[in-house]
């Protein structure tokens, strides 16, 4: 049989409560993620490191100093595995499958991961992501790093954008009026200028083809 390839998705996850077995710096950047994106995340670990001490005091998250039980998982979505006990590990993502929460193995047995979690870089609303589905976290790691530059340009001109686009959803009626506008306001021309920082100019292109859109209705 042919080996299935990952869904890539963008979730909304406010709300959603998650646990993470482990304290150490694994956890931590699995934990800061699911912060960021307004999980409600309990800490599961005899121990824990000071930066994740340092979220529980100021209760941004929840900590259990026990050794893991399946019933310390309940009301979870979503369980990351993160101890430097394999057995652990494994325990916890078979007890997490079992109540039908997702598992993101951090820490081995990672072929019980039913998600990975992408490099990924951030500027506002504009998100990068890459992942090599686990053959070479290192390279996805790498890419990373050339992606910022390119997150650094795009993001102000994200911003730019916004308040253009709202206008054009009021203006235009269809989806195929709206796609050949963005073709021809985001020409070869005006992203030349994006890439060359030069936002002013890039945005009266882009003004100019809002004219000549009210000009045809």
């Amino acid at each position: 049989m042919k080996a299935k390839k990952p869904y890539p998705a963008l979730l909304w996850l406010q709300g959603k409560k998650a646990c993470v077995i482990g304290g150490g710096s694994v956890a931590l950047h699995r934990v800061e993620g699911l912060i960021n994106a307004g999980v409600e995340v309990i800490v599961i670990a005899p121990e824990i490191c000071k930066e994740i001490k340092k979220l529980v005091s100021e209760n941004l998250v929840q900590w259990e100093p026990k050794r893991f039980s399946a019933a310390l998982l309940q009301g979870a979505s979503f369980v990351v595995c993160a101890t430097d006990d394999p057995d652990v590990n494994r325990q916890a993502a078979w007890a997490a499958k079992a109540m039908g929460a997702l598992v993101n193995m951090a820490a081995p047995p990672l072929e019980l991961s039913d998600f990975t979690v992408p490099a990924s870089v951030r500027r506002g609303d504009l998100l990068f992501a890459v992942s090599t589905g686990g053959a070479c976290p290192e390279l996805s790691r790498r890419i990373r790093g050339d992606l910022e530059s390119l997150c650094d340009i795009y993001a102000p001109w994200l911003e730019r954008l916004l308040p253009i686009r709202k206008e054009m959803k009021e203006k235009l009626s269809s989806s195929e009026e709206r796609k050949a506008f963005w073709r021809e306001a985001l020409s070869e021309e005006t992203m030349a200028l994006v890439q060359e920082g030069k936002l002013n100019q890039a945005e009266e292109l882009v003004r100019n083809a809002v004219g000549r859109s009210w000009t045809e209705s």
